[in-house]
C-alpha cells in the first residue's frame, strides 16, 4: 500500500504519560522509528509538540478512548494548527494479546497512520466541543431530575398519598402546591385539595381521598431534601439552556433548518448539531452518518446464513436525541412519520420500528443540512399489497350491503 505521509507519529495515551513514536520511511523494507515518553502535564505536552514539529511530522494518530486524549489533542491543535490529527477507533488498532506494550502500541499506531491503513474518526472543532459539553451535561441533568421526581413519587406512595393516581404530573403547579401544603401542616385536607388548578378542579373530591395519608418525620425530611434537589436541578437546566442558546447563535441557520423536520425542536436540534456538526461534508454519505450514530442495522453472516444482529454501536448521545425526536414525530395522527411508523411497528415491533424511524430522520437531516433546504414531507403512497388489501376490504363491505361489485383497473389516461 502506498504511504500517505512521509513522517507520521503514533501516541499511546494514558492518564499520567503519553508514549510517542515518530516513524519515517528509510528504505523500501525498513522504517526509522524513534520513541519517547512524556508526562501529561501541559508543559510536557508542549515539549512533545515541539519535538514533533522539529521532526516535521505531518500526521499524528491516537486512540479515542476515555477522556485522556482530549488535552493532548487540544495542545496539538493550539500549538500546531496545520498538523493533521487522526482520532482512531480502538477496534481498528487492536493488537494480538501477548504482544502488547505501550511502546509497541505507539509504534503500531504510527505505522498505521504513515501507511494510511486506518480511517480517522470524526473530530469536532473547539467550538463544537464546547456546545457538545453543554448538551451532554443537560442530558445528565434531565436524567437527575427524572430520578429525583421518581423518588418523590415513591415517598408519596409509601406514605399513602395517592397523587400519582389522580394527576398525570405530581410535580406540576398543583402537585407542588399540595405537597408543600402537606409538609407545612397548616391547612386541613379539604383546603389543601382546593389548591387544584385548571382541569384538576373537577377532581377535587378524588384529590381529597388521595390525600388521606400520613408522613412520618423521616419521610418529611427526605421529601424536603428531594424537593430542594429537584428545584436546584431545574435551575441548573435553565442556566445550561441559556448557555446553549448563546452558543447556538453561530448556528442559527442550521438550527432553523433542522427544526423543519417534524419532531425536532430547539433542544433536540442543538443536541444533534453538537454531535454531528452542521457541515455534512465530513460524512461521505447518509449511510456513513447513520453508521456513525449507531442507527444502521448490524450484520452477522456465517456460512451464507444471515443471523440476528443488533444495531451497530455509535454516538449514543446523537442516537438518544434522535430516538426521542422520533417518538415525538410519530405521535401525530397523519403525516409521513406516523404512517411509516405504524407500517414498521406491525412487522418489527415498536422498539425496532422507532430506531428505524430515527435512522430515516437522520437521513432527512443529512440532506436538509447538506443542501441547506427545508424539510418537505414526502408523499405517503400505499404499497401494491396495501392497495389490494384495502380494495378487498371495501369490496366485502359493499357486498355485505347488497351491492354487486366488479373492480376494473384505471386506464393509463385516467377516468373519463
Amino acid at each position: 500500500m502506498q504511504n500517505a505521509f512521509k513522517v507520521a507519529a503514533g501516541i499511546d495515551v494514558h492518564r499520567d504519560t503519553v508514549v510517542v513514536s515518530i516513524r519515517r520511511k528509510k528504505t523500501m523494507t525498513e522504517d526509522q522509528v524513534e520513541t519517547r515518553t512524556f508526562e501529561t502535564f501541559r508543559d510536557s505536552l508542549l515539549e512533545m509538540s515541539s519535538w514533533l514539529r522539529s521532526n516535521s511530522v505531518e500526521a499524528v494518530g491516537l486512540e479515542s478512548t476515555g477522556v485522556y486524549w482530549m488535552p493532548v489533542v487540544r495542545v496539538l491543535q493550539e500549538d500546531q494548527p496545520s498538523l493533521l490529527v487522526w482520532l482512531v477507533n480502538p477496534l481498528d488498532v487492536k493488537r494480538r494479546a501477548g504482544r502488547k506494550t505501550d511502546r509497541k502500541d505507539s509504534q503500531w499506531i504510527s505505522e498505521l497512520v504513515l501507511y494510511a491503513r486506518v480511517a480517522p474518526s470524526y473530530l469536532p472543532s473547539r467550538e463544537q466541543e464546547e456546545l457538545r459539553k453543554l448538551t451532554r451535561h443537560r442530558t445528565k441533568l434531565v436524567a437527575d431530575h427524572a430520578r429525583y421526581s421518581n423518588r418523590i413519587i415513591k415517598e408519596l406512595e409509601s406514605s399513602g398519598v395517592k397523587l400519582a393516581s389522580v394527576m398525570t404530573d405530581c410535580l406540576g403547579t398543583t402537585g407542588r402546591s399540595i405537597i408543600s401544603a402537606l409538609l407545612a401542616k397548616q391547612q386541613p385536607l379539604d383546603e389543601i385539595a382546593d389548591l387544584a388548578r385548571g382541569k384538576l378542579r373537577k377532581k377535587i373530591p378524588l384529590i381529597r381521598r388521595a390525600l388521606d395519608g400520613a408522613f412520618t418525620p423521616s419521610t418529611e425530611a427526605v421529601l424536603r431534601q428531594l424537593l430542594a434537589l429537584s428545584d436546584l436541578v431545574d435551575e441548573q437546566i435553565g442556566d445550561v439552556d441559556a448557555r446553549i442558546a448563546e452558543l447556538m447563535t453561530r448556528e442559527a441557520s442550521a438550527q432553523a433548518l433542522a427544526m423543519t423536520v417534524p419532531g425536532i425542536r430547539e433542544t433536540s436540534a442543538a443536541a444533534v448539531l453538537a454531535e454531528s456538526g452542521a457541515d455534512m461534508s465530513v460524512f461521505a454519505s447518509s449511510k456513513h452518518i447513520t453508521a456513525w450514530a449507531g442507527l444502521s442495522p448490524g450484520s452477522n453472516e456465517s456460512a451464507g446464513k444471515a443471523k440476528a444482529a443488533p444495531a451497530r454501536k455509535g454516538n449514543k448521545y446523537l442516537r438518544t436525541a434522535l430516538v426521542q425526536s422520533a417518538w415525538s414525530a410519530v405521535r401525530k395522527k397523519q403525516g409521513f412519520w406516523p404512517v411509516t411508523f405504524r407500517k414498521l411497528r406491525a412487522r418489527l415491533g415498536p422498539k425496532k420500528a422507532i430506531v428505524a424511524i430515527a435512522r430515516k430522520m437522520l437521513v432527512a437531516l443529512y440532506y436538509v443540512l447538506r443542501d441547506a433546504t427545508p424539510y418537505r414531507d414526502p408523499a405517503v403512497r400505499p404499497s401494491e399489497q396495501q392497495r389490494k388489501r384495502l380494495a378487498n376490504r371495501l369490496t366485502e363491505k359493499l357486498r355485505a350491503l347488497g351491492y354487486a361489485v366488479s373492480l376494473l383497473p384505471t386506464p393509463p389516461g385516467g377516468v373519463s
